[in-house]
Order: C-alpha cells, then structure tokens, then sequence
C-alpha cells in the first residue's frame, strides 16, 4: 500500500479537480494498491471543499475536456483522497507529515520545485514523477510507468504469462487456414484507407489487423472485418482526455465481436481491463517493448518487440512478421501514406480527417506538451525504422508489399498497384 502526493500545493479548486480526476484515470488499476492520494490545497476556500462530494458528484467537477466515464469511477475513491490545507512548500514538512511515500507526482514543473520534490523523495524514499501537462511531452506515459511498477512482480509476472498465453493460442487460428499458411493485411489510418473502404476493395484472405482511429470507423471494420485491433498511444488511446473516452467507448463496440482480439503494450492491459466489459478481458493481448538495437519480428522466441514512436514497426508489423514468416507467406500493407519530406512538420493526415482532427484537439488542450514535438526527426526515424524491420523480414522470406500509394521510401519502392 502506498500514499501519494502530488506537489506543489494546487492554488485552485479548477487545477485541483483537474489533478483530481486526471488521477482518478491514472490509478484507476491500482487502486487496491494505494492507501492514499494526498492534494496539498493553497487557496483560500479551503472551507468549500469536500472530497466525498467531489468523488460523488463527479459529473459536475469534472473538466468537459477530460472523459465524463471518469466520473463513475471517482466513488471508488473513498476514503482515498486526502483534501490537506496548506501554502508551505517546504520539503521538509511534507516528509514529515507523510513519511510513507511511495511517489512524488510534480503537477507543476520549474527548477525550484523540481527540485525541493527531490528532497521530499530523498527523505522518504519516494520516487519523483514529472508529471507537468504543459512542459513534460509524456507526462501520461510516465505516470502509467509508475502505476505499473505498483503492483508486485508476481501480478506482473503473471500478465506476461497470461498475455504470451493468449498470443500463442491465438497463433494457432491466425497462422493456418484449411492448412494453409495464412498472409497478413496491415490498415494503417491513412488518407488512402478511405478509398479502400469506399471502393470496397478485397484485401483477399488473410489475417487482417487494423489500428488506432480506425478502431472508430464503422464503415472500415465492417468492409474490412478485422481479425486483430491493435492500439498503444498512451495520450490518444488510453490518456484521460474526451478524446481517448471516446476511442474506448468505440474500442469496447468494436470488441464486442467476438473474433477480435485487442493488441497493445504490456502496461496497458490493466487499464483494458479496468473499464472493458469482462467477456473482453481474455481477448487482450499485451506486449512488453524495450529499447533494443535491433527488431523482433518472431514474437514466438522473445515475447518482447523494439520500443519506437510509431504502432506499425513497434507492434502491427512485428506480429505481421510473425504470422507470416512461419509460412514464408506476403504482408500486404493498406493506408500507411506518410507524407512528403517538405510537410514532416506537422502530425499526418488520416482518413476522414476533418473528424479526426475536430475531436483531436481537445487532447492539446489537456496535453499541451505532448505536441511540443520535432515532427521531421519523428519521421525520418518512422522511415528509418520502417526500411529496416522489412529488410529484415525479407531476409527471412516474407514478401512485402504496399498496396496503396505512400510518401515514405520504404514503402513506396514496395508499391504493389491493386489491380
């Protein structure tokens, strides 16, 4: 069990439920795991609040940027939020008062404060977690990082196994049809998705897997009929924004067939199973990454792929490789237009995408400094990373093939005209 504090002092009850109900999201899976999340509150009107009606009445404090299912879970709180008066920002008085600390989490980052939450941490043993929306471009991912390592290794240990488990059963359908080898069709969310769905073109028959807003799309899941979701950004798919509420809301119907099964990052999975339906929870498949030199594409050895900044080289093409290469069989990929090099400095295109971007933009309000990014390096990267994995999968006998047009070279000198 745990306490947890968020510092420095929160000046206003706006910024209090903020933190409030961002941390309701982020703790949610390990909730059994903490005794307390412990405000520190300089204003004022102290005498105004009231954390079990703050918990209760969720739906009336909550940000209308942040989910509103946030809310129904807030009650699960009680008892577990400490509302503590107080303008001091002294490190020593907080070590003092809550010398059981298992983290620090900095809502405001600057120099001083940064560093008067290392010597709160220093004296209780704490670990610091910045955790700044406007400053810290992956506040939400290391704030997951540290909700993770709440739980004992032995949980940990056996959601890996249960995770490997599913994989390898369900590799047991994908790699063979009529015993035959299978082939993989991989739909990014491109711009030339659309036409693919409008066209009703036939991908033929093959395991196929679709991701991220696609997840969303109606029209595309019901032409294509995919096999495999697959998913893992931590601000737009598991974040607590409006935006990422609504992805899982459409992730829950999309689940709700009973032949797909859900792909994502190892540390996700809790919160998959925090808030989908139970009859989902054995369909989810989580994969641990690391920061390794080269790829994985044979998840049959190393249940483990290469961390990157893009879902298809860090999870959709490793299982592709993987299905495929036991056959020796072709990987047909559908949507992944990038972009030319003169446009890398800002996000891409997506299919249907004045819908897209109109829900998206409340995740800049609620993750500012997660935009705060260097679009060219993160493409020339995607590009580097993506003519790599494919060398490498050709080199163990899989065809590759890009069936729609795209910008990137790896795939654009792959092309493969539908005929």
């Amino acid at each position: 069990m745990a306490d947890i504090l968020f510092y420095p002092p929160l000046p206003s009850r706006p910024l209090l439920f903020d933190q409030l109900f961002r941390s309701v999201w982020h703790f949610l899976p390990a909730l059994a795991k903490i005794d307390r999340l412990i405000f520190p509150y300089a204003g004022d009107d102290f005498a105004l609040l009231d954390a079990s009606q703050i918990l209760d009445m969720g739906r009336i404090y909550i940000s209308r940027d942040l989910d509103p299912a946030i809310a129904d879970h807030a009650p699960k709180y009680a008892g577990k939020i400490l509302l503590a008066q107080t303008k001091t920002r002294a490190p020593a008085d907080y070590a003092a008062a809550y010398p059981n600390l298992r983290g620090v989490i900095v809502w405001s980052c600057g120099a001083a404060t940064v560093a008067a939450a290392h010597a709160i941490a220093a004296a209780t043993g704490a670990e610091v977690v910045l955790a700044d929306p406007f400053t810290v471009q992956q506040e939400t991912l290391l704030l997951m990082r540290f909700v993770y390592k709440l739980f004992p290794q032995e949980e940990l240990g056996a959601l890996v196994n249960e995770c490997h488990g599913r994989f390898q059963t369900g590799l047991k359908g994908w790699l063979l049809k009529a015993g035959k080898p299978r082939n993989f069709s991989a739909f990014g969310n491109g711009p030339s998705l659309a036409k693919v769905v409008e066209a009703k073109i036939d991908p033929g028959p093959s395991v196929r897997a679709v991701c991220n807003s696609t997840i969303g799309d109606e029209a595309a899941l019901a032409h294509l009929d995919p096999e495999l979701l697959i998913c893992g950004d931590p601000v737009q798919h598991w974040g607590a924004s409006l935006y990422a509420g609504r992805f899982r809301a459409d992730l829950k119907r999309a689940m709700a067939n009973p032949r797909r099964m859900l792909i994502t990052q190892l540390g996700y999975v809790p919160y998959f199973t925090a808030v989908m339906p139970e009859d989902t929870h054995a369909r989810a498949i989580g994969i641990g990454n690391d920061r390794r030199p080269k790829f994985n594409i044979d998840l049959t050895g190393e249940f483990l792929t290469a961390a990157t900044a893009n879902i298809l080289t860090m999870l959709m093409l490793p299982v592709a490789f993987t299905i495929a290469g036991a056959g020796k069989g072709t990987v047909d990929i559908f949507g992944c237009d990038g972009m030319a090099f003169a446009q890398a400095t800002k996000p891409w295109s997506h299919a249907n995408e004045d819908d897209y971007m109109g829900r998206m933009a409340v995740t800049h309000r609620v993750h500012p400094g997660f935009w705060q990014r260097n679009y060219e390096e993160e493409y020339w990267s995607y590009c580097q990373d993506l003519e790599e994995i494919m060398q490498l999968a050709e080199g163990q006998g899989i065809t590759i093939r890009s069936r729609t047009p795209s910008f990137v070279p790896a795939l654009g000198k792959r092309y493969a005209r539908i005929a």
